[in-house]
């Protein structure tokens, strides 16, 4: 995720013949976004990626992270803080991703000296919450002609070129599984919101209370809070700050 200058690049195609054999025949079984999840959280988190993010290509007016992130075990929170630390337009890796298919990775510490020695505060603490010293980039497509990428997060520096070659592959198989199964929505069909949940939720968004959203809708306090927490639930959201992010990320409000 930091806007950082290319380290180093890995070679040109990616689809390595020792990628594991288990993790591939276990891709072509996944059957639900969650499944995918589950699966790339648990082949990242055993190379040394603690987070990923699987993103499409942001257009000229997607600027955040939230808007063009389909899938991710990156906490919400956190995706909402660095949303509001910078544009997404800053990370000269997706300027790079419109012209290359080559895996390439980042670190921090390139990103720091190019803006002067450090971040801006938020971003700073992000990172060092975070912990983690490169982000590697592995860019995906499908035969359709749809393309996006897997950003990974990594506490090691200079991992081994084999590793790289053999995430690349299985990348592309997670990314063509996905498109496959039709989990490339964000899974709206599977949240369904009342009329009067959605207004809570846009109310809240807006920066209303729900004293206030009561006043506006007609309804008593205890109402508009039984609609949020209803909706939170539905987004499995842990308050209702983050089930506004996941509402907007999911296109459910605007």
């Amino acid at each position: 995720m930091p806007d950082m200058k290319p380290n180093a690049a890995m070679p040109e195609g990616g689809w390595a013949a020792d990628a594991s054999e288990n993790d591939i025949a276990e891709i072509a079984r996944l059957k639900s976004r969650d499944d995918v999840l589950a699966h790339m959280t648990r082949i990242t988190t055993a190379r040394g990626f603690p987070f990923f993010l699987l993103c499409t290509m942001p257009t000229v007016d997607q600027t955040k992270y939230s808007e063009v992130a389909i899938l991710s075990n990156v906490p919400d929170d956190i995706i909402r803080r660095y949303d509001d630390s910078g544009s997404v337009h800053e990370n000269q890796a997706f300027v790079m991703l419109r012209t290359t298919t080559t895996p390439f990775r980042m670190a921090v510490e390139d990103c720091r000296r190019d803006v002067g020695g450090a971040f801006q505060p938020e971003r700073e603490t992000l990172v060092k919450e975070m912990d983690f010293c490169e982000t590697y980039f592995f860019p995906v497509h499908d035969a359709a002609g749809g393309r996006a990428v897997f950003v990974l997060l990594s506490r090691k520096p200079d991992l081994a070129i084999e590793v790289m070659t053999d995430l690349h592959m299985i990348c592309l198989h997670v990314y063509n599984r996905l498109v496959g199964i039709g989990g490339m929505g964000q899974e709206k069909e599977k949240v369904d919101l009342s009329d009067r949940e959605i207004q809570c939720l846009n109310w809240t968004a807006a920066g209303k209370t729900s004293s206030e959203i009561a006043d506006i809708l007609g309804l008593s306090e205890h109402t508009v809070n039984h609609y949020l927490n209803h909706v939170a639930k539905k987004l499995d959201a842990t308050n209702r700050v983050q089930a506004v992010v996941k509402a907007m990320r999911l296109g459910l409000i605007s």
